[in-house]
């Protein structure tokens, strides 16, 4: 009974963060003129590399990352609270791909203090 009123009592503190975090098909693009415009752009700029922040239904945020290079993909890796900050890791695969600038959109219920985005070597994507 005891276990059972602690266990309530971190979800209550927010000592519980559950990953409530998806990859949105590209199949969905369309469903965001804004979220489809920006990724136009990017096709139409495919040096860069970076990633942007959507608000998208009920608060939810949409990230989404491009490599900047035709010759890598992008997988998420995980997404985690870490010193207060929201972290979004990928991985980088090497193989060549249809779009001139590979992207992945990343869907986050809510991102606690700032959002930092890197792959998993380490190596951090520039908010645009």
């Amino acid at each position: 009974l005891i276990l059972c009123f602690l266990i309530l009592g971190l979800v209550a503190c927010g000592g519980y963060t559950p990953k409530d975090n998806w990859v949105l098909e590209k199949s969905r693009l369309g469903e965001s003129t804004e979220i489809e415009n920006y990724v136009t752009s990017l096709q139409d700029t495919p040096d860069k590399r970076g990633f942007k922040i959507f608000t998208i239904a009920e608060g939810r945020k949409m990230v989404v990352v491009s490599t900047g290079d035709a010759e890598k993909s992008l997988e998420l890796d995980d997404v985690k609270v870490d010193s207060g900050n929201t972290k979004v890791i990928l991985k980088e695969i090497e193989n060549k791909n249809d779009e001139d600038n590979p992207y992945i959109m990343v869907g986050i219920s809510a991102i606690k203090g700032e959002l930092l985005v890197q792959d998993t070597d380490g190596n951090s994507y520039d908010e645009y």
